[in-house]
């Protein structure tokens, strides 16, 4: 199982369908988030996202920099589910977010 790292603390995983994210729940330490993506709103990811003060959210598909900036958490999400896709090789239409 793949994941990102969004910050410190946090990890993405995504899953393909809902019977595959269940089974995978009681494997994981701290979730908290596990839903559809296209439930998934703007303030909820917020805290989750890296964000570099007065600049923006991070881009994950590439290097940190002050150039690489998106100005929505939704498009900073995106990009990780992005990166995850290069991986795994399945879209993401089932998200977990991972505190541990």
């Amino acid at each position: 199982m793949n994941s990102v790292k969004l910050q410190s603390y946090y990890r993405l995983y995504a899953f393909s369908d809902y019977q595959s994210m269940k089974a995978a729940l009681p494997y994981m330490r701290n979730v908290v988030l596990a839903k559809a993506f296209v439930e998934v709103q703007e303030p909820e990811i917020r805290s989750y996202v890296w964000r570099m003060r007065g600049l923006g959210y991070r881009n994950y598909l590439e290097p940190v920099s002050h150039q690489n900036t998106l100005r929505s958490a939704i498009r900073s999400l995106i990009t990780a589910l992005q990166l995850l896709y290069k991986s795994n090789g399945y879209s993401a239409k089932y998200i977990v977010i991972e505190r541990g």
